[in-house]
Protein backbone atom coordinates (compact mmCIF):
# COMPACT_ATOMS: atom_id res chain seq x y z
CA UNK A 1 0.00 0.00 0.00
CA UNK A 2 1.28 3.48 -0.69
CA UNK A 3 2.91 5.55 2.13
CA UNK A 4 1.24 8.63 3.12
CA UNK A 5 2.76 11.70 5.43
CA UNK A 6 -0.93 12.80 7.19
CA UNK A 7 -0.74 15.20 9.55
CA UNK A 8 1.75 16.82 11.96
CA UNK A 9 0.51 19.05 14.84
CA UNK A 10 2.26 21.04 17.72
CA UNK A 11 0.66 22.64 20.59
CA UNK A 12 3.31 24.83 22.39
CA UNK A 13 1.66 26.14 25.60
CA UNK A 14 4.13 27.60 26.99
CA UNK A 15 7.66 27.96 24.81
CA UNK A 16 9.67 29.04 28.65
CA UNK A 17 9.72 28.64 32.13
CA UNK A 18 8.35 32.50 32.86
CA UNK A 19 4.87 31.79 31.19
CA UNK A 20 2.92 34.73 32.26
CA UNK A 21 0.29 32.96 34.35
CA UNK A 22 1.17 30.29 37.02
CA UNK A 23 -0.38 26.98 36.46
CA UNK A 24 -0.45 24.81 39.62
CA UNK A 25 0.81 21.43 39.33
CA UNK A 26 -2.04 19.36 41.44
CA UNK A 27 -4.02 15.88 42.06
CA UNK A 28 -6.34 16.86 39.52
CA UNK A 29 -5.00 16.44 35.99
CA UNK A 30 -3.90 19.87 33.92
CA UNK A 31 -4.04 19.02 30.17
CA UNK A 32 -1.33 21.02 28.49
CA UNK A 33 -1.26 19.83 24.86
CA UNK A 34 -4.22 19.26 22.58
CA UNK A 35 -3.97 18.37 18.94
CA UNK A 36 -6.28 17.20 16.39
CA UNK A 37 -4.76 14.66 13.74
CA UNK A 38 -6.29 15.28 10.55
CA UNK A 39 -7.06 11.87 9.04
CA UNK A 40 -9.79 13.15 6.20
CA UNK A 41 -7.35 12.25 3.54
CA UNK A 42 -6.10 8.64 4.62
CA UNK A 43 -6.71 6.36 1.41
CA UNK A 44 -9.41 3.74 2.52
CA UNK A 45 -6.72 1.09 1.82
CA UNK A 46 -4.68 2.47 4.88
CA UNK A 47 -7.26 3.12 7.58
CA UNK A 48 -5.90 -0.01 9.41
CA UNK A 49 -2.15 0.78 8.91
CA UNK A 50 -1.81 4.45 10.36
CA UNK A 51 0.47 5.03 12.97
CA UNK A 52 1.12 8.53 14.75
CA UNK A 53 4.03 9.09 16.28
CA UNK A 54 3.38 11.95 20.06
CA UNK A 55 5.86 13.49 21.78
CA UNK A 56 6.32 16.04 24.52
CA UNK A 57 8.31 17.91 26.83
CA UNK A 58 7.25 19.52 30.32
CA UNK A 59 9.12 20.72 33.08
CA UNK A 60 7.89 21.84 36.75
CA UNK A 61 8.73 22.64 39.88
CA UNK A 62 7.54 20.77 43.33
CA UNK A 63 7.57 20.75 46.42
CA UNK A 64 9.05 17.75 48.47
CA UNK A 65 5.99 16.42 49.92
CA UNK A 66 4.57 16.02 46.29
CA UNK A 67 6.32 12.35 45.55
CA UNK A 68 4.85 11.33 42.07
CA UNK A 69 3.70 13.34 39.04
CA UNK A 70 1.63 11.48 35.92
CA UNK A 71 1.64 12.08 32.41
CA UNK A 72 -1.59 10.40 30.85
CA UNK A 73 -1.82 10.67 26.94
CA UNK A 74 -4.99 10.24 25.69
CA UNK A 75 -6.62 9.59 21.93
CA UNK A 76 -10.28 10.56 22.00
CA UNK A 77 -10.30 10.71 25.71
CA UNK A 78 -8.84 7.33 26.43
CA UNK A 79 -5.34 6.58 28.16
CA UNK A 80 -3.09 4.88 25.06
CA UNK A 81 0.30 6.15 26.89
CA UNK A 82 0.75 6.59 30.79
CA UNK A 83 4.54 7.11 32.87
CA UNK A 84 4.58 8.15 36.61
CA UNK A 85 7.60 9.58 37.74
CA UNK A 86 9.40 10.37 40.95
CA UNK A 87 9.78 13.73 42.50
CA UNK A 88 13.59 14.91 43.98
CA UNK A 89 13.75 14.77 47.76
CA UNK A 90 14.88 18.56 47.81
CA UNK A 91 12.08 21.42 46.05
CA UNK A 92 13.38 20.71 42.17
CA UNK A 93 12.66 21.54 38.93
CA UNK A 94 11.96 18.50 37.06
CA UNK A 95 12.03 17.63 33.00
CA UNK A 96 10.32 14.96 31.63
CA UNK A 97 10.40 14.68 27.63
CA UNK A 98 8.33 11.56 26.34
CA UNK A 99 7.44 9.57 23.18
CA UNK A 100 4.47 7.26 23.03
CA UNK A 101 3.32 5.66 19.64
CA UNK A 102 -0.38 5.01 18.60
CA UNK A 103 -1.22 2.32 16.11
CA UNK A 104 -5.52 4.04 16.19
CA UNK A 105 -8.38 1.90 15.28
CA UNK A 106 -9.68 1.81 11.41
CA UNK A 107 -12.74 3.31 12.91
CA UNK A 108 -11.44 6.30 14.32
CA UNK A 109 -8.77 7.07 11.07
CA UNK A 110 -12.27 7.18 9.21
CA UNK A 111 -13.59 9.76 11.13
CA UNK A 112 -11.38 12.52 9.71
CA UNK A 113 -10.01 13.36 13.17
CA UNK A 114 -7.65 11.97 15.70
CA UNK A 115 -7.89 14.10 18.75
CA UNK A 116 -4.74 13.41 21.43
CA UNK A 117 -4.55 15.09 24.58
CA UNK A 118 -1.73 15.58 27.08
CA UNK A 119 -2.28 16.10 30.77
CA UNK A 120 0.14 16.02 34.09
CA UNK A 121 -1.30 15.63 37.81
CA UNK A 122 0.25 15.13 41.10
CA UNK A 123 -0.58 12.09 43.52
CA UNK A 124 -0.59 14.63 46.23
CA UNK A 125 -3.94 16.25 47.15
CA UNK A 126 -2.35 19.45 48.51
CA UNK A 127 -0.98 22.48 46.83
CA UNK A 128 0.62 25.62 47.20
CA UNK A 129 2.09 28.07 45.47
CA UNK A 130 5.84 26.18 45.18
CA UNK A 131 4.21 23.47 42.90
CA UNK A 132 3.54 24.88 39.03
CA UNK A 133 3.80 23.40 35.21
CA UNK A 134 6.43 25.50 33.49
CA UNK A 135 8.01 25.13 29.71
CA UNK A 136 5.61 22.47 28.21
CA UNK A 137 4.54 21.30 24.50
CA UNK A 138 2.83 18.30 22.98
CA UNK A 139 3.11 17.52 19.07
CA UNK A 140 1.94 14.65 16.58
CA UNK A 141 2.90 13.49 13.41
CA UNK A 142 1.01 10.39 11.42
CA UNK A 143 1.85 8.57 8.76
CA UNK A 144 -0.15 5.47 7.03
CA UNK A 145 0.79 2.43 4.49
CA UNK A 146 3.71 -0.19 4.11
CA UNK A 147 6.15 -0.62 2.03
CA UNK A 148 5.06 -3.12 -0.77
CA UNK A 149 8.51 -2.89 -2.58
Amino acid sequence: MTIQFIDLRVSNQAASDSTPVTIPLAATPFVFGDIGIQTAGVLPENHGNVRVLLSGFVKTENNPQFNTNTINVRRNGTVIFTTTFGVALSRENEMIGFNAVDVPPAVDVATGQIQYTCEIFTNAAVTDNLNNVQARNFSGTAAAGNFTG
